[in-house]
Parts: C-alpha cells; sequence; structure tokens
C-alpha cells in the first residue's frame, strides 16, 4: 500500500467513527500490546491481508501519535518472524498525520494452502483468528475444518516422498489392497495398477510434471524402505524393554523396528506380547492364560501412534517402552490440530488423512473415532484404568497402567500420573494435586497405593516421601 492510500483509509475510519474490515486501530504509541497476534492472525487469514495503525484512540476517535518507532518495529517483526505459524512479510509506515507521527503496518494475506495462520505459541484452534466485519474473533471448529482440509501444512503425507520414484512401489501390494475392497469382490476380477490408480489412492501424485510417490505412499508400498536412506532412517520405532519401572533400570530388551507401516505396526505388536506377562484367569468354568494387557488395546495404541505421528519431524522416533508396571508409547508431534486430550474420544480428525485412510483399507483401523472407545472398554474388562494421555508441544504420549493397578481409584490415578512426571511426591505435593480432599483421604489413598506395592515410601516422620515401588 502506498502512503496516500493508507492516509486515506484512516480519514474514512476517523469520519465514520469505526474500524474497518481491513482496517484497525491502536492506541499504542510507544509499545506493541501482547494480544496483537490476535489481529495479525485475522488480517493474515483475510482475503487481501488488512491494515493495522498505531497511535490512534478509536474510543475518542482521535490521533495520538507514537513516540518509540524502533522498538515498536523490532518487537513486531518478532511476532511476524518467530510466533506466527507463517513468516510473514509485512509493510512498516511511519506517516506524518496533522502534526504527529503513527505507525502503519500493512499485514499481507498468507497463502491459501498454509492457512490458517496462528499464534504457535497457542497453537489450534485456539491461536488462530478471522476478521468478521470490523472485528476479530476466534475460528469456529467448523471454519477451522474447512481451512486444514486444504492446507499442505496438514497433508505433508500427500507431499513427494524425496529420493524415491514410482519403481519403489510393490505394485503386488496394490492388488491385494484392491482385492480387499467390497467393488473388487463382487465383481471378482483381478484389479489391474497403472498410474491413475495410484494416483487415485494417492499412493503417487505428479510433481514437477513426473509421478512420484506420495510420503503416505512411500512409507505404506515401497517394496523396501533402507534403513540408511534419509529422511526415512528416522521412521523406525525404537522399542525398550525395563526390568523396573524407570528408564534407569536394567535394559532387558531392545530392538529399532524399520519397514513399512504395516509391518511396523506388525512387529511392534510382537515384540511388546513377547515382553510382558500372562496371568492365569477365570473365565466361566475355566482356568486361562491371557497377558496382562488386553491385546486389543495394545494394538490400537501401537495402530494409532504409527499412523498420526507427525512425519514432519525427523529428530526423534517413536518410542515403545515397556515397564514392569506400564506400557509408554511415545511419538512425535502434538495431537492434531482441534483434538485435545479431553476430546480425543470424540474427534476424528488426522494429520495423516492418506495414511489413515489406506491402513484402514487394510484393516489395520478400526472406524473413524473408535480407536480409544476400544482401548477404554478393554481396559475396563480387565479390570485396568483407563489409559493417561499426556499432549506437549512436540509429543504426545499414551500410558497403560498393568495389573498393580486394578480397581484404583480417580485420586489415586492422578497421583500415579504425577510420580511419572516428577519421580517423586511428598504428602504436600499430594494436597496441592488433589485440592479440596480431605488431608485423612489422602493418606489412606497413598497407604492403600504402598500396600498394593504400587508406590514405595522413602525417610521418615516429616521427611517422607513417595516413588514408584517398582
Amino acid at each position: 500500500m502506498t502512503n496516500d492510500e493508507i492516509l486515506k483509509k484512516i480519514k474514512y475510519g476517523l469520519e465514520i467513527s469505526s474500524e474497518l474490515s481491513d482496517l484497525e486501530f491502536k492506541t499504542a504509541k510507544n509499545n506493541i500490546p501482547n494480544d496483537i497476534w490476535r489481529t495479525i492472525s485475522a488480517f493474515a487469514n483475510r482475503r487481501g491481508g488488512g491494515l493495522v495503525v498505531f497511535g490512534v484512540n478509536q474510543e475518542k476517535n482521535e490521533v495520538t501519535g507514537c513516540t518509540n518507532l524502533d522498538q515498536m518495529q523490532t518487537k513486531l517483526t518478532q511476532y511476524f518472524n518467530d510466533k506466527m505459524s507463517f513468516v510473514l512479510r509485512p509493510e512498516y509506515h511511519v506517516i506524518e498525520y496533522e502534526g504527529v507521527t503513527i505507525l502503519a503496518v500493512f499485514v499481507p494475506e498468507c497463502p491459501k494452502d498454509y492457512m490458517p495462520c496462528y499464534f504457535s505459541p497457542i497453537g489450534l484452534p485456539n491461536g488462530a483468528y478471522i476478521r468478521e466485519g470490523n472485528t476479530s474473533r476466534k475460528i469456529t471448529d467448523n471454519e477451522f475444518r474447512t481451512y486444514v482440509a486444504t492446507s499442505k501444512e496438514f497433508q505433508f503425507d500427500l507431499s513427494e516422498a524425496r529420493n524415491t520414484n514410482k519403481e519403489d512401489i510393490a505394485k503386488e501390494k496394490v492388488i491385494k489392497l484392491l482385492e480387499q475392497s467390497e467393488e473388487q469382490i463382487q465383481r471378482g476380477a483381478t484389479p489391474t495398477v497403472d498410474d491413475v490408480t495410484l494416483e487415485n489412492l494417492n499412493i503417487i501424485a505428479s510433481f514437477d510434471g513426473q509421478y512420484k510417490p506420495t510420503i503416505g505412499g512411500y512409507l505404506i508400498f515401497a517394496k523396501a524402505i533402507p534403513q540408511n536412506k534419509s529422511p526415512y532412517d528416522r521412521y523406525v520405532i525404537r522399542c525398550i524393554r525395563y526390568a523396573g519401572s524407570d528408564p534407569s533400570s536394567k535394559i532387558i530388551d531392545a530392538v529399532d523396528i524399520a519397514g513399512t507401516l504395516d509391518s511396523q505396526i506388525d512387529e511392534v505388536y510382537k515384540f511388546v506380547l513377547k515382553n510382558i506377562a500372562k496371568n492365569a484367569v477365570i473365565e466361566g468354568t475355566k482356568r486361562v492364560e491371557r497377558y496382562e494387557y488386553p491385546e486389543e488395546a495394545i494394538r490400537e495404541l501401537i495402530a494409532n501412534a504409527i499412523i498420526h505421528r507427525d512425519y514432519k519431524i525427523i529428530e526423534t522416533y517413536t518410542q515403545i517402552r515397556v515397564f514392569q508396571d506400564r506400557i509408554e508409547i511415545a511419538n512425535p508431534g502434538s495431537l492434531p490440530p482441534g483434538v485435545t486430550v479431553d476430546n480425543l474420544k470424540e474427534a476424528q480428525f488426522s494429520r495423516n488423512s492418506m495414511v489413515a485412510a489406506r491402513l484402514k483399507d487394510m484393516r489395520y483401523l478400526e472406524e473413524y473415532g473408535r480407536g480409544i472407545d476400544v482401548v477404554i472398554k478393554k481396559m475396563s474388562d480387565w479390570g485396568l484404568p483407563e489409559p493417561l494421555f499426556r499432549n506437549s508441544v512436540n509429543s504426545f504420549e499414551a500410558i497403560l497402567l498393568g495389573s498393580k493397578h486394578h480397581n484404583i481409584n480417580e485420586r489415586q490415578i492422578k497421583i500415579i500420573d504425577s510420580l511419572l512426571i516428577k519421580g517423586k511426591l511428598t504428602v504436600s505435593d499430594c494436597q496441592k494435586i488433589l485440592k479440596e480432599t480431605p488431608r485423612a483421604t489422602i493418606n489412606k489413598d497413598l497407604r492403600d497405593l504402598k500396600e498394593s506395592g504400587v508406590i514405595k515410601p522413602h525417610g521418615a516422620s516429616t521427611n517422607i516421601y513417595y516413588t514408584l515401588g517398582f
């Protein structure tokens, strides 16, 4: 925008005593308000962008000017470069208006493929705003899903698989997939696999005018995935069996599992079953042996980890950790956009829609949105607690608690969850975790956990603290 265009827009806004769909006034004259990201996000997600003018008091409808222009521009640049999900290139205009200096900043529109532009420290969906009339508001769930459905940031599995070509795809594996479809079963014919078929399945796509495998297509249907081939060497699953309850205990078994995603699910599942105990139980009139954890719950969580991991992250691995008292499944990447620990059972959005669709076709995934329900039900059938879920900026973790945790209550689960994070807890710590819970109740919870061997006391009297008991 030119200075004349900016001045004309400011004058019009002042004349009608209102901001516009592409104009927002800020009273700030020597600093940047901490919530400026809302305006940046809203204008970046607006067709044509928008103009933010500092040094204008909208309530009094007067121009007050700015006095600290260098610092203001420096702070704004930090937002545009480092704090938004997409690096924006704004236009800064220092303008004289009726004898005072104001700062006008034009926020450009974010490229459509990378919308919604959001405030990275908060993430999605709460960090994304849109412009509605002359105000900025948080996007709704429906708007959010519309954005991400076409966003390249959330379709990484459809991007080009580097250092590969379409001859790397195992066509016999694709044929087997097609033979499983109801349409093919009804027709009874052997399916043919050509470029059109592979493209329709998103196994290959046109990149720079040449058909090549997509990330998802290669990771599922490759003839072989060399372990020394970057970045695919970072997609191994690191499996470890510990003797005790913490990573400092002796390692009993360890393996890195490579290969296509379907084979990884199978092999990780075998590793876990090999490294967990079997218990004798009575079913009806028969004495039978069953694993300490329900097999369906284990397989579902493994499949979900592999299907939903963030494959853009190659600095770390998916990790399966089997301890004496629990199983931990840790994944690179936080939950997909719009999915939280609280709505995990209902949410059905995947960052890897192609991978999810193809592995569902291959019977590795149940109906969308049912996986966590299955895990919870099976754990309940075993008399075990619901899984513990932890979501952070760059990782997601699911934890299954073992047979020592039969029929523990919600307060005790919170104590165990905190112990897994902090390593040790005092009674005072437990009081902070279990707010408004009587001290006598907390003491009983701790005593029951101690008697069952879940936790172990250390020290004496007022210096006593607890750790996991294994």
